[in-house]
């Protein structure tokens, strides 16, 4: 676990997930890495993860990259 970054955008796993069911968060958009409120990880999520249900639930956010 490493400091997050200034420059990726901080949300709640609930939020990550309801931008992928929305269409608003797509692969082709950026990359995205789980996180705490205050760390992130080096596990990477794709919008295509949530879809096909592989979300690692120990995690409480994500930390977004858009291209």
């Amino acid at each position: 676990m490493k400091d997050i970054p200034d420059y990726g955008d901080i949300m709640t796993l609930e939020d990550f997930m309801e931008g992928v069911a929305f269409g608003c968060l797509t692969n082709d958009d950026g990359s995205g890495y789980y996180a705490t409120l205050t760390s992130i990880s080096d596990q990477a999520i794709r919008p295509s993860d949530v879809a096909s249900g592989k979300v690692n639930y120990h995690f409480t956010h994500v930390v977004w990259f858009n291209k």
